[in-house]
């Protein structure tokens, strides 16, 4: 067994040095990326990349601070949306407590999210009447736009999917090096099949910043007409999604900033807004201790949990039972018997 955990210590001593030269070749400051000769080589740092990926990724372990999401779709004033939220998250919990906010038009009630292994609590507390609660089986238990109050979901190119599988599966390949906002860059590729030669998907990873990514480009042809007829099956759209981060400690980047544009593209080449998403983060703390009862939840007497999934409604105690018996161990969002 020692001769085993030594042999498991080596390999990753060995694994940090080489990934730490790794960096250090490609990060010199205000110089860009060496771009590698041979297929072998393309094929190594490209490896590379997507561990350095991996190992940034793993950095921040849990965070607490404000979010704030918009989106607005130009010449359609009800499609518009804003969410205020404090997050707060470790590797098993997340917390999200939303509060003023408007979703096409229409004020919604403040309402608290909670989400672990075992599935998700949704609390919706209106101003008048007593709160109501809802839970799933699923880890999530936000729409589609509320997801995206969630920085970390902008880490995400492909919702559930992690950046580096999802690189490597999609068969990127490193294409260029560039300066990006001022930060040497790699510009890695994927070319859509079927689809005409400027259909592609980039995306700008900054050895400087962890090897975040700042930019990301989705190129490609619209399958269907639009729902306004606008936009003709087979135009030219752009999805761009530009990210800015800050350090916390010595390696953890975390967004501040984002922005997710889609446009469509005329015959001339000039792009054309249909919608616009932002997240902003404030007050931001990482890496920092947080007391288990933040994730937890003292459901009050007498109220009734709708349970999603299984369709059906449980007492106060039923609830408490049933879920002492599906929660993950020493994963909790209730005070159970267990």
């Amino acid at each position: 067994m020692f001769l085993s955990n030594m042999k498991a210590l080596y390999f990753a001593i060995i694994s940090f040095v080489f990934f730490a030269c790794f960096t250090t070749a490609f990060a010199q400051q205000d110089s860009l990326p060496v771009l590698p000769q041979t297929a072998a080589d393309a094929e190594n740092d490209f490896n590379m990349i997507l561990l350095g990926m991996r190992n940034y990724d793993g950095s921040v372990q849990s965070g607490e601070g404000e979010c704030l999401y918009t989106f607005r779709q130009p010449g359609v004033p009800d499609n518009y949306s804003t969410w205020k939220a404090r997050l707060t998250f470790d590797p098993w919990h997340t917390r999200m407590e939303f509060e003023d906010g408007v979703s096409n038009n229409k004020q919604t009630p403040n309402t608290t999210i909670l989400s672990t292994p075992s599935g998700t609590l949704e609390i919706v507390s209106p101003k008048t009447g007593e709160p109501s609660y809802r839970f799933q089986r699923e880890t999530t238990g936000l729409d589609a736009s509320r997801s995206w109050v969630d920085p970390r979901r902008w880490l995400r190119i492909a919702d559930g999917q992690d950046i580096p599988t999802y690189l490597k599966e999609r068969n990127f390949r490193i294409l260029k090096s560039e300066f990006f906002n001022g930060f040497p860059c790699y510009v890695l590729e994927a070319r859509h099949p079927n689809q005409q030669e400027d259909s592609f998907e980039r995306i700008w990873v900054s050895p400087e910043l962890g090897l975040r990514y700042l930019q990301y480009e989705n190129r490609s042809l619209s399958e269907a007409d639009s729902a306004d007829g606008h936009i003709k099956k087979g135009t030219s759209t752009i999805r761009r999604v530009r990210l800015s981060y800050g350090l916390h400690g010595e390696d953890a980047w975390f967004v501040t900033n984002g922005i997710a544009e889609t446009f469509w593209i005329d015959s001339t080449g000039a792009e054309h807004l249909i919608s616009r998403t932002t997240i902003e983060t404030q007050n931001f703390v990482v890496n920092h201790g947080i007391p288990p009862e933040v994730f937890t939840v003292d459901i009050p007497d007498n109220t009734t949990i709708q349970v999603g999934a299984e369709g059906k409604k449980l007492s106060r105690e039923e609830f408490r039972q049933w879920y002492g018996e599906i929660h993950y161990e020493g994963v909790k969002l209730i005070e159970t018997d267990n």
